[in-house]
This record gives structure tokens, sequence and C-alpha cells, in this order.
């Protein structure tokens, strides 16, 4: 009596079990990081600066290496004057090479945060309009976590549209 009554009982779980279905999406992160237009707008920004760093860096240490020459030709004592402001010159020079890549350093950091925060929160919103239980990263091909998904679970196209 206890099992037929147990096999009923469990019996009439099974449709009510099987009604509720979870919903997965797969997300490619990494292309819409790079594909919303804040990110390729930013990353110009960054370009320019990086490369305005570049030429007064290049411009500095071109100007302390026709600093050596001379002083080296001039067979100037390492003890006199102008070695300690060659010296002094070459550690306020490698002093801003490392400033100025902290600080391009600190703005990538900064703006990629800001896009990442951006990108993660139109996935939630997308997600919860459309009822997605889970939505998984597919960025990584091969060490991902997805091994395969169905080109209809994609719903990057989705989120692209969004962000614009």
């Amino acid at each position: 009596m206890k099992i037929s009554s147990l096999l009923i009982a469990s019996l009439c779980c099974i449709p009510l079990y099987s009604q509720a279905q979870t919903k997965i999406a797969t997300v490619d992160v990494a292309r819409l990081i790079n594909e919303v237009p804040d990110a390729v707008n930013k990353k110009k920004e960054l370009d320019v600066a990086s490369e305005q760093a570049k030429t007064k860096i290049e411009a500095k240490g071109k100007e302390l290496q026709a600093l050596k020459i001379k002083l080296e030709t001039a067979n100037v004592p390492a003890d006199s004057k102008e070695a300690d402001s060659f010296r002094s010159q070459a550690r306020d020079f490698e002093r801003m090479r490392a400033d100025a890549k902290a600080d391009l350093e600190k703005r990538f950091l900064k703006v990629n945060k800001e896009i990442t925060d951006k990108v993660m929160s139109k996935i939630e919103t997308y997600a919860k309009a459309n009822s997605y239980d889970l939505v998984i990263d597919k960025s990584d091909k091969y060490r991902g976590p997805i091994l395969f998904g169905a080109p209809s679970a994609d719903i990057t196209n989705e989120i692209i549209k969004t962000l614009k």
C-alpha cells in the first residue's frame, strides 16, 4: 500500500517538474566589450594618450643620449657637476617613464571597468526582460566553460543592439 501511494504521488509530480524548463543563453562578453561604441572611442583616446607619452619619452631619451655623448666626448670626470646633473636627469627620466606607464595602466583599468560594468548591466537587463535563467560567457572558445552552444542560444547580437 505504501509503495503504490508513493508511486502515485511521484507520478503526479512528474508533469509539474517537466513543465519547469530552464532557459539558458550564451554570450560573447569579450566581443561585446570590444564592439561597444564607447569602447571604440575610449580605445582611440587611450591610443592618443599613449602616443603622446611615447613621443615625450622618446624626445627626453634622445636629449639624454645627446648629453651623454657630449659628456663622454668632453671626458667629463664622473664626480663633476655635469655628471651629477646627467645622473639626476637620467633618474628623472626613469621616473617619468614609470609614471607615464602607471598612468596609462590606471586609465586603461578605469575605462575597462566602466565598459565591463555597462556590458554586464545590459546582459543582466536583457536576461531578466527575456526570462533567461542562466547566461554563460562563451568568450574563450577552447578553454571556456562552453564546449558547444547552439547558435540559437547566443544572445550576443541582441545585446550589441541594446548597447548602440
